[in-house]
């Protein structure tokens, strides 16, 4: 692939994913992801506003409870600064099934499913922020041939590619870029269809490369790149 021409540090980080396998959003977004955590730990721990923020928000999803963890024993933090931000939304999250266990009849029922309600994960909210400003930053830089034949080749997972179906302007060159994409993505289903008729025991010798390598293929297109999520 051509050198991608690069005008900022975005267009450069950019052109780096670019270079490496799978989705290039994909990278991208994990690497903001974890700057933002190492961020949240080395600064916002007892940050006033953010906590506020926090506390609005119920505190983390899931997910980015263990990937906090992850991110300060990468950083060797010691894990003072998961547990001081644990700890304040383990206390909301106390106070909502507190009020629950005492509640009674339809009043229970209400809030409990009010605890149960997910967290407003502010990691989420900055990671969909994020990935919509690189969505945008990419289409625009599509107006140059050079990105445009590297995203038009580039192995896009489903996700990404209709939030860049959705920026892209209605333009012959943009078409195009889709067009090669869904080619892309016949090809694929091809290969995969093959890999399946070709895998009954007394066929599985016929079984090609390229047509074992679609399974793998077909689970970063479909389940987005996460497997180089956080903690890994």
């Amino acid at each position: 692939m051509p050198e991608l021409p690069v005008h900022s540090g975005a267009d450069a980080r950019l052109a780096d994913a670019f270079a490496a396998p799978g989705c290039p959003l994909c990278r991208e977004r994990v690497d903001r992801e974890r700057s933002y955590m190492a961020s949240i730990l080395a600064e916002f721990v007892n940050d006033v506003p953010f906590r506020r923020r926090l506390d609005e928000a119920r505190g983390f999803c899931e997910p980015h409870v263990h990937a906090l963890v992850e991110a300060d024993r990468r950083g060797s933090g010691g894990l003072l600064g998961p547990a001081i931000l644990f700890n304040a939304q383990l206390r909301i999250r106390l106070r909502e099934v507190t009020a629950a266990h005492a509640a009674r009849g339809r009043s229970k029922s209400k809030r409990v499913a009010d605890a149960q309600t997910p967290s407003r994960c502010p990691i989420c909210a900055e990671v969909r922020r994020a990935d919509q400003v690189t969505v945008a930053g990419l289409v625009h830089l599509t107006a140059d041939p050079v990105w445009a034949d590297a995203v038009a080749a580039a192995d896009l997972c489903l996700e990404h590619l209709l939030a860049l179906m959705a920026e892209g302007p209605t333009t012959p060159a943009w078409a195009a870029i889709e067009a090669r994409q869904l080619a892309r993505l016949r090809e694929l289903d091809d290969r995969l269809e093959s890999f399946v008729q070709r895998s009954s025991h007394d066929r599985r010798h016929l079984i090609t490369d390229p047509e074992r390598a679609s399974l793998a293929a077909a689970a970063s297109l479909l389940g987005s790149d996460r497997a180089r999520g956080p903690g890994n």
